[in-house]
């Protein structure tokens, strides 16, 4: 070694060593300390079928984190607390969960109610949180400065829908809303948008469940071409099985959760043909990102099942905060909460990407239908694996 070579190590040794310990300083990373994350689900009642692959998807991602050395070398300790689907409860988690000072992050809840009741709670406490499946966009109406959305707001799937329905010629409808989507507005501006693809809503109105019936019969009696339910998977199983009771099968069913899962076609048989639903994800496409195949294979490994695109969006959710705390090179939630804010990446549902509100604008929704038994994507044109199809006796 020349003399020159010698010098210049011994003057770069100890920069080297000051820069490692500036850095440790500002942000301190402990290799024996796992990273605590915190959520809580609808692992019972009515959400459950919903809530339990939210937690699902979750679970894998920190498996197979901790499978590639977790996050900053530290492992994942993934807690995920049952809910019940009811906003105080999951209130009560998560003020619980922030104000323990035992975990570093937490992840929203499922559903979009739920996470209104719980926002205010993580601007109190700071957390910088990613709503993995939180698609009612008045939920950011309060301006809160720490949630993320990671799916697409359902005023993009209200127009996927009425995209496809002005394609089909279908131009009369009627929408049915779970009781307390409809108090947090939902769907937001419908009858707007679907003056502007020429179509007429006769009617938009709180599902009266259980008793349905009568909604529908006016529904059908009215002339109406299509039905679609603002609701959960309760409501859509519901309200298809009270279609069936009356027998009107109207050329449109559509139901913005529900048809997409599998269980849906598990719990109405031949019933489920026909009907329509939305999602950001589906096994079909899921070698069309980067990771979807593997989350795709890993999953049924895991649980022998498909994923619901509820899975993947906490899988992906998992997936973007771990890219956030690596950019951010630290725990600090400050600067996490900077890096979400500014942060444009893909993953395996697609690119993320949010507004100054913290609302989710880089996706697009996909619509599938139910055809003999099996799940088809009909919209967009670009992912389609089958035309849309009508019930026989109301092809138009």
């Amino acid at each position: 070694m020349n003399i020159l070579r010698r010098l210049t190590l011994r003057l770069s040794a100890p920069l080297l060593v000051l820069a490692a310990l500036l850095r440790l300083w500002a942000c301190p990373v402990w290799a024996v300390d796992p990273v605590r994350i915190g959520v809580s689900f609808a692992l019972s009642g009515d959400y459950a079928p919903l809530g339990g692959m939210c937690a699902d998807g979750l679970r894998l991602w920190a498996k197979t984190q901790n499978g590639e050395g977790g996050i900053l070398g530290r492992p994942i300790d993934l807690v995920i607390h049952d809910d019940q689907g009811d906003p105080e409860t999951a209130a009560t988690i998560y003020r619980e969960m922030l104000s323990s000072g035992q975990f570093d992050f937490v992840f929203g809840p499922y559903s979009s109610p739920i996470s209104k009741a719980v926002i205010p709670l993580l601007e109190e406490y700071r957390y910088p949180t990613l709503l993995p499946v939180t698609s009612v966009e008045s939920v950011w109406d309060s301006g809160p400065k720490y949630a993320f959305g990671v799916t697409t707001p359902e005023r993009r799937w209200t127009k996927a829908i009425f995209t496809l329905m002005a394609e089909s010629n279908v131009t009369r409808l009627v929408i049915l809303v779970n009781d307390a989507l409809m108090q947090l507005g939902s769907p937001r501006d419908a009858e707007k948008w679907a003056r502007r693809f020429g179509l007429e809503v006769v009617s938009l109105e709180t599902a009266s469940m259980p008793d349905i019936g009568e909604q529908l019969r006016r529904a059908r009696d009215s002339g109406v071409h299509a039905i679609l339910v603002w609701g959960y998977f309760h409501d859509a199983v519901a309200i298809r099985k009270a279609l069936a009771s009356i027998g009107w099968t109207p050329r449109i069913f559509f139901a913005q959760m529900g048809p997409a899962l599998d269980e849906y076609c598990k719990v109405l048989g031949d019933l489920a043909d026909y009907s329509l639903g939305c999602c950001i994800w589906d096994p079909k496409i899921g070698s069309s990102f980067p990771g979807g195949s593997e989350f795709l294979n890993s999953f049924r490994r895991e649980y022998k099942r498909d994923p619901s695109y509820h899975a993947a969006n906490c899988y992906a959710a998992g997936v973007i905060l771990a890219e956030a705390i690596s950019r951010a090179g630290c725990m600090d939630r400050e600067k996490v909460r900077e890096v979400l804010s500014n942060l444009d990446t893909v993953t395996l549902i697609g690119r993320y990407g949010v507004d100054e509100a913290g609302v989710q604008v880089r996706q697009r929704p996909i619509i599938v239908q139910w055809q003999n038994g099996r799940k088809r994507i009909v919209w967009p044109e670009t992912l389609r694996t089958a035309p849309l199809l009508f019930p026989p006796e109301t092809k138009p």
